[in-house]
């Protein structure tokens, strides 16, 4: 069932609605996904699922973002038990989605986005919700540190912070600099929903010269 639309009545914001048959496989992908909010009663249910609601949000500023997340809210209390952010393969239960009523920005970032460690690099997924290129730094970088750089970087260009070209420096309040390095992001095929159109931005330590 395609083509079904939500509209929102106090803010007229429009979502598309997609109704698909069940997927045998969902339930492994939302559970694998999740960071262990899925009790057994509800993994239980999300194996026994009868369909799935795509919420498709076209998103021009974070005031979107915001009523995609009540749209996410009420498809939810109509007898949803779990949400799947397939821009930044992430998944949340009901009470985990719906643990903060508050429209917050911090908490938008926190459910909309992701940070994986790869071989060579710590990086964002996500950040195309937000209209911004995902973020990496090096694995060099101790987990904690890498952690920290990524979500105020992105955390500084969602909330409205000064932009970055190729080759401009990034300093945090600790006096750490990093360069900034523009990329493509080729982690997955276009057609992929993790691909950022934006790109990935790559910020590299500066050190200090002796």
């Amino acid at each position: 069932m395609a083509g079904l639309l939500l509209l929102e009545d106090e803010t007229g914001k429009a979502f598309t609605v997609e109704v698909i048959e069940r997927d045998p496989a969902l339930a492994e992908a939302m559970i694998h996904a999740s960071s262990g909010g899925f009790t057994p009663k509800i993994a239980k249910g999300l194996a026994r699922h009868t369909h799935i609601v795509y919420l498709i949000v076209d998103v021009n500023d974070v005031s979107d973002i915001a009523a995609a997340r009540r749209a996410a809210n009420a498809i939810l209390n109509a007898g949803g038990l779990g949400v799947m952010v397939e821009t930044a393969g992430v998944a949340y239960s009901k009470d985990e989605w719906q643990e903060s009523k508050e429209e917050d920005l911090a908490l938008d970032y926190s459910l909309l986005t992701a940070i994986t460690e790869e071989e060579d690099a710590y990086v964002s997924w996500g950040m195309k919700a937000f209209g911004h290129a995902d973020v990496a730094v090096p694995a060099t970088l101790e987990i904690e540190d890498a952690i920290h750089v990524v979500h105020s970087f992105n955390f500084h260009l969602i909330s409205g912070g000064s932009m970055f070209g190729d080759g401009d420096s990034f300093t945090f309040e600790d006096g750490k600099t990093f360069t900034v390095e523009m990329g493509e992001d080729e982690r997955t095929s276009i057609d992929n929903l993790l691909h950022n159109p934006f790109g990935l931005i790559y910020l590299v330590p500066q050190v200090a010269a002796e």
